[in-house]
This record gives structure tokens, C-alpha cells and sequence, in this order.
């Protein structure tokens, strides 16, 4: 006969019990709402210090493709003039789409914010073709056309039935220092009526150095033609691209006044308050802006006066040419 508490019916001693109940893993314990705010607080904190040093980083990588753009073009302008006796490409500023008479046709502007695209805001082809714009032949890749940081896009524009109906990037954000390249005799001698005529051999005038739009070549400040035209300035001081400010961008040739203290066109601040540059030997860089005078808030409406003691204001006029008379 069994002992009673071994029977079926008995119920375990006090021992078996405990026994059982230490064998049993017991279900792991729940986050309590002050520790999970405890977490979030902690995830917040490394996120504000982390996300400045992100954003830091991502500009400086998009800062080093840009000026490798910008090289690229340089060197596409430099190939250009080698195969055109020593000639830099056409370079008027009338946004013209016309065969043989600029580095790069349309215009580029708006795409943001509500402000309604250009004609060739959203038209990347345009860059491809050889007749309108003449450095394409030494370009493989019209992404070099676009600075990374520059965000616009838009339904496609161009005649690529293949790209008809898709969002696209900006076609371009660089553009052409107004004092650097070629205009033929017709546009040279009448720039109101923007006709073109004749071979593009004669230097740009370079309107706005004068700061009122009249500005005639080497009258009183230089204007560049030709790569061997820098007898005055070393082509190595003078700007041939840049990023332009979405805000301001439109035809190919970017203004700067060197009269009169105030900005013509907008140099583009995307890289933590700097700039991608290339330059007339062919090198690029990025400039860092040593103002805020570029931060201008998108509500802001673009005003052209600066002081004339404004450091940028200076460094890019005297970038952009050298005074002759």
C-alpha cells in the first residue's frame, strides 16, 4: 500500500510545491511608463546631438561632388577652347535656345515653392543637344549641369517620350560668370532686341560690371574672351562657373556688379553658407561665405543692395574681373 501523500488523490507536501514553483521561469517584467520616457528622452537627446553633425556631413559630401562638377565643366569649356582658337564658348545672357549660340541654352528658373518653372526648368534633353548647346560634345554626363543640394523638381518638359510624365530633377544650377565668354557681332551690337548673327568671336561685355546694365567690354573693367586674355589677372583668380541660387537663376550667365555695391544675381549658399566654384585654369573649389548676407529667408523677397564694406560682396566682384581704365 502506498503512503497517503504519494496517493493520486493526495495533494504534494509543502516541499514538492516549492520545488516546483522555482523550476517554474517566471514571464520577464514590462517597461514602466517612466522608464520607456526615460528611453525616448535619451533617443531625443543623442538625435539632437547627432543630426547637426549629419547634416554637417551630408552637405560637406554634396560640397565635394559639386566642385567636381564644377571641374568637370571647366574642363569641358577648357576642350572647347582648344578645338576653337582659344575662343570660351557663347555666353549671352538671353536664356536664347538657338543652334550655335550658347554654352547653355533656356531658362532654368523657378520650380519652387510657387514659383511657376521656366521653360527649361524641368528639360535635362536640352543639355544633350550638340546644336544648342555647344559643350556638350565634351560633357558625359549632364548631371554635372546640377549642384546636389539644389532640391527642385517637376514633371518632365522636354520632347523624351521616354521621360514624358515623370518627375525629374532641375536641368541646371550652374551658371557661366558674365564676364567670361564669346557673343557674335549682332547680339554684341544690339542686346535689347536678343538676336543672334554672325560667328561668336567678339568678348562678352560683361553688361552689369558697371552695375547698371551697360557695362561694354574692357570699359572700364575686363571682360575674357579668349583663355589667352588674362594679361591683367591670372585665370587661376578669375571665376568661370557657379552655383546660382534657385532663386535667382534663369539664363546662363550669372551678373555681378563691380561698380556698385550690390548683388546682380545670387551665388547659391547650399554648403553650410558656401559655394561651389570653378575657375578660369580649370580648378574648383568650394567658398566659404564669410556673411549671412545670402541667408535670405524663402518668405523674403531677393533685394539686390549690400553694404560696400560687405567682405563677400567684394571677394566675388573682384573674382569676377579686373579693372582696366
Amino acid at each position: 500500500m502506498l503512503p497517503t501523500f504519494l496517493s493520486d488523490s493526495a495533494p504534494p507536501p509543502a516541499f514538492a510545491t516549492s520545488r516546483l514553483r522555482c523550476c517554474i521561469p517566471s514571464a520577464p517584467g514590462a517597461f514602466t511608463l517612466i522608464e520607456l520616457l526615460v528611453v525616448i528622452s535619451i533617443i531625443g537627446v543623442l538625435s539632437a546631438l547627432l543630426l547637426p553633425v549629419l547634416v554637417r556631413d551630408k552637405a560637406k559630401a554634396q560640397g565635394i561632388v559639386c566642385m567636381s562638377n564644377s571641374r568637370q565643366l571647366a574642363l569641358a569649356m577648357q576642350l572647347y577652347a582648344h578645338d576653337f582658337q582659344d575662343l570660351f564658348p557663347p555666353n549671352p545672357d538671353d536664356s536664347n535656345t538657338m543652334d550655335g549660340y550658347n554654352w547653355c541654352p533656356g531658362n532654368v528658373s523657378g520650380g519652387f515653392a510657387g514659383q511657376p518653372p521656366g521653360a527649361d526648368t524641368f528639360n535635362p534633353t536640352i543639355l544633350k543637344n550638340e546644336k544648342k548647346c555647344l559643350i556638350a560634345p565634351y560633357v558625359k554626363n549632364i548631371g554635372i549641369f546640377k549642384c546636389p543640394a539644389d532640391q527642385r523638381s517637376g514633371l518632365y518638359r522636354g520632347a523624351d517620350p521616354a521621360l514624358a510624365g515623370k518627375i525629374v530633377p532641375a536641368a541646371r544650377s550652374i551658371s557661366m560668370n558674365q564676364g567670361v565668354g564669346t557673343i557674335d557681332p549682332a547680339f554684341d551690337a544690339h542686346p535689347e532686341n536678343r538676336d543672334h548673327d554672325g560667328v561668336p568671336r567678339l568678348p562678352v561685355n560683361g553688361p552689369w560690371l558697371d552695375g547698371h546694365g551697360h557695362h561694354r567690354h574692357n570699359q572700364p573693367y575686363a571682360t575674357f574672351g579668349r583663355t589667352t586674355d588674362f594679361d591683367r589677372v591670372s585665370a587661376s583668380q578669375i571665376f568661370l562657373t557657379l552655383d546660382e541660387s534657385q532663386r535667382s537663376i534663369n539664363d546662363g550667365a550669372f551678373g555681378v556688379s563691380a561698380a556698385v555695391a550690390m548683388w546682380v544675381d545670387f551665388p547659391a549658399n547650399y554648403h553650410n553658407n558656401a559655394c561651389g566654384f570653378s575657375f578660369c585654369d580649370a580648378h574648383g573649389e568650394v567658398h566659404k561665405w564669410r556673411t549671412g548676407a545670402l541667408n535670405i529667408p524663402a518668405n523674403v523677397g531677393l533685394t539686390p543692395g549690400v553694404a560696400p564694406n560687405n567682405v563677400d560682396w567684394i571677394w566675388l566682384k573682384d573674382h569676377a574681373t579686373a579693372r582696366v581704365q
